[in-house]
């Protein structure tokens, strides 16, 4: 759904443009278990097959950045670039800059919790995906109307469990391997590139630090004045640097 108003211009263009929902967000189904990312990564690459696609350009936001690099790690031979916004690779550094940043992160805590977790997913009310959106927004507003969408997708069955179980593979088992280096020696020599707003508190701009080491193509635009909910802020620009992106040649 983040993506609704670019899907239509960019179809306009003669792209073929897949937007499927991870498991256990949006209309997609919410399986009990397998949460991890490397099942979704496997999931979109299964989707691939599926449709019979063999190659594609990913673009992504947030978890679903992770999820596609992950993606473009594990099935390098499907991804000819990457394009990811306020987001992150599986790629984590136990130094003392992570330390100090660690605080952001405090949100997840309760998302994962069992029992507390599912409940704060799926408040009707949304009370907290309010004050958490606002905050990482760096005072964006995020639609009434999108609000209302994502809530109704919480009410499906097992969707609010589902979001709780991402929060919980990630703290209990994903961060562990990220920081033992379990991708450190893949690199990516297809074109990335990436849009980071400065107004992100979680997702800044020095977590991308070391990306470049890894990767033989590589450029970022810091935006200035954007929260993390850039598609949704900016559309306008993120429109225009993904046609760019999707022009360049591999």
């Amino acid at each position: 759904w983040e993506w609704h108003e670019l899907i239509p211009p960019l179809a306009a263009d003669g792209y073929r443009v897949l937007c499927p929902d991870l498991r256990g967000a949006g209309w997609s189904s919410a399986p009990r278990s397998r949460y991890l990312k490397n099942d979704m990564a496997d999931d979109l690459a299964a989707v691939l097959d599926r449709l019979g696609v063999a190659t594609v350009k990913l673009a992504a936001h947030d978890w679903g950045g992770p999820v596609a690099f992950t993606m473009m790690l594990r099935h390098p031979e499907k991804v000819t670039g990457f394009f990811g916004m306020n987001t992150s690779a599986p790629w984590t550094k136990p130094d003392l800059r992570l330390v100090r940043n660690v605080w952001r992160f405090w949100y997840q805590v309760p998302i994962a919790l069992p029992v507390v977790g599912p409940r704060v997913v799926g408040d009707p009310k949304a009370r907290f995906y309010r004050m958490l959106a606002s905050w990482v927004g760096g005072g964006f507003v995020m639609p009434e109307d999108d609000v209302r969408f994502y809530v109704e997708c919480m009410r499906e069955p097992g969707h609010a469990l589902a979001g709780s179980r991402w929060y919980r593979t990630f703290l209990s088992t994903e961060l562990f391997r990220w920081l033992r280096g379990e991708y450190n020696d893949r690199r990516v020599d297809v074109p990335v590139r990436w849009l980071s707003g400065t107004k992100d508190p979680v997702l800044t701009v020095d977590l991308l630090d070391g990306y470049a080491d890894r990767i033989s193509d590589f450029d970022v635009e810091v935006v200035e004045g954007v929260g993390h909910w850039i598609v949704e802020e900016r559309p306008d620009l993120v429109l225009d640097r993904l046609r760019a992106f999707l022009r360049t040649e591999t």
